[in-house]
């Protein structure tokens, strides 16, 4: 079997998709700054060194890394850590790619926020432009830098929707105020937020990896409006779901520019994921949810 060195592989994603990876026979690595076991290997890719160790194993690397979009306010010194942590690090990777004497496929991850905010006429496709905003900017500059080893491997980009995961991110941000019943829409609620089961993530890459995929491709499992969401959680977990729609000026005073997270619409296609014979198998919100918050 093949083996995989993953960057970012010690965040959400990355842990599960490690995981994966090992149950169906491939060897892992995982590049972190804080090496915890042997499959870890330090570097630290603003200050421009990497551990030597294992790098002439690595056949394919998947690319994950890049700080958190939503986890502080956007302001210049934040929106520069985030420009830098997606496309630095991978300009570093791409620019050691002789370290990586026996790669030969690259999958890099993006945002599917690339093609604007409120467009929600017709799902976006890969060949939709990229919008003029800020996140749509930010996810070119990234893409950019993954097309860096395109010329030089085949590979693929994922551009990625809200992760669905009950280790954290975007659900467990939901969850909270579900618990407590004040689950209510975000702004019109009407907005479309695409969105993707985590374990569907992970068959998405090794369906790109065993079948040896090259382009871009829309890592999404649908567009539900931000009110069928906050809805279906709450019959999921039980709770009631009567509280009026939050502001969307308040969500604006609190979040500030990156306030467009929640009340931005997205509509993207999956089809040609599709059309390549992947097969969600978390396709609709019910059924994700389901998975989510069921006791293990």
């Amino acid at each position: 079997m093949k083996t995989i060195l993953i960057a970012g592989g010690t965040g959400m994603i990355g842990s599960r998709l490690s995981s994966v990876l090992k149950e169906k026979g491939y060897e892992v690595y995982s590049l972190a700054r804080k090496t915890k076991n042997r499959t870890h290997i330090h570097w630290n890719p603003l200050s421009k060194n990497i551990e030597g160790r294992n790098l002439n194993k690595i056949n394919i690397i998947v690319n994950l890394v890049g700080e958190n979009i939503g986890k502080k306010k956007w302001t210049t010194a934040r929106k520069k850590e985030l420009l830098d942590s997606r496309v630095e690090t991978t300009q570093y990777l791409f620019n050691i790619r002789k370290n990586f004497p026996n790669l030969e496929y690259y999958i890099g991850a993006s945002g599917i926020n690339c093609y604007g905010i409120n467009n929600t006429s017709i799902p976006n496709i890969e060949t939709d432009p990229y919008g003029s905003d800020y996140m749509a900017q930010l996810v070119k500059a990234w893409e950019e830098s993954s097309v860096l080893f395109q010329e030089h491997y085949p590979g693929s980009i994922l551009r990625i929707a809200s992760v669905l995961d009950r280790q954290g991110g975007v659900l467990s941000k939901l969850k909270a105020p579900t618990r407590f019943g004040l689950s209510s829409p975000l702004g019109s609620g009407e907005q479309l937020m695409p969105w993707i089961h985590v374990d569907d993530l992970c068959e998405m890459v090794v369906h790109c990896i065993e079948n040896k995929l090259t382009g871009t491709y829309n890592a999404v499992a649908a567009c539900d409006s931000n009110r069928e969401v906050m809805k279906t959680l709450s019959k999921k977990m039980r709770r009631p779901f009567f509280m009026p729609n939050v502001p969307a000026k308040f969500l604006k005073m609190l979040y500030g520019e990156m306030s467009v997270l929640i009340l931005g619409s997205v509509n993207a296609s999956s089809d040609k994921i599709k059309a390549t014979g992947f097969k969600f198998k978390y396709p609709t919100l019910q059924q994700a949810l389901q998975e989510l918050l069921q006791k293990k």
